[in-house]
């Protein structure tokens, strides 16, 4: 920023704990990063004299368009990254994206179960994601809306034991099977219920009076 940090901090009014934060975050002279959580790192000077022509400031507002009114990743397409120098040749790779958790909602309304590995994939979306709903007792769904305090329950999937836990602060744990043996088919056929959902009507299987009584 002109060589001059201090003047650079005072035209940007950056603290001088966001001067840390930069420097913190990897923030050279000369980098490629012109924001860092959302405040600028420098400034562009351009000085205009007597043989400044018109196509010289078209220019320069095409070229403010094209690197600085674009998403990193637009910019780094017109890059040549292998020419740049070696303390730079990172930064690209951390506008790529990446994928570093999957969040599955196994109950409607609830806490959301995180995987930071693979997750299957199913004809309707991931194995298991909001494949349970809370109701009342007239088999109306309950969300957040009324019952806020739903976010708190946390399920787990454990897939290997083919259980879910669900998880509320101060309360003990209870498990729900994920599978549904032969033998418990004719149960959870006399179990069927109906309810509705964003004005759909739905059915679905009763999970019991102990998860009920828990819930």
């Amino acid at each position: 920023c002109f060589c001059n940090p201090g003047a650079c901090q005072w035209f940007l009014q950056l603290s001088n704990n966001d001067i840390r934060k930069q420097y913190e975050f990897g923030h050279i002279c000369s980098d490629y990063n012109d924001l860092i959580e959302g405040l600028p790192t420098g400034a562009v000077r351009i000085s205009f004299g007597y043989m400044t022509r018109k196509q010289d400031i078209d220019k320069v507002i095409s070229m403010i368009g094209e690197c600085y009114l674009t998403t990193p990743a637009e910019r780094f397409q017109r890059m040549d990254i292998a020419k740049l120098p070696k303390a730079l040749k990172h930064i690209p790779e951390r506008y790529k994206p990446q994928l570093k958790e999957i969040c599955i909602y196994p109950i409607k309304s609830c806490g959301s179960f995180k995987s930071k590995d693979s997750w299957p994939l199913t004809s309707t979306g991931f194995l298991y994601d909001r494949c349970w709903m809370i109701v009342d007792a007239s088999g109306m769904a309950i969300s957040q809306k009324h019952e806020a305090r739903l976010c708190l329950i946390r399920p787990v999937i454990n897939r290997l034991k083919g259980v879910m836990e669900l998880t509320f602060t101060g309360m003990k744990s209870i498990f729900i099977s994920l599978n549904i043996s032969i033998e418990q088919i004719k149960v959870i056929n006399s179990s069927l219920c109906q309810s509705k959902v964003c004005e759909d009507l739905v059915s679905g299987y009763d999970c019991g009076d102990e998860v009920a009584n828990w819930l």
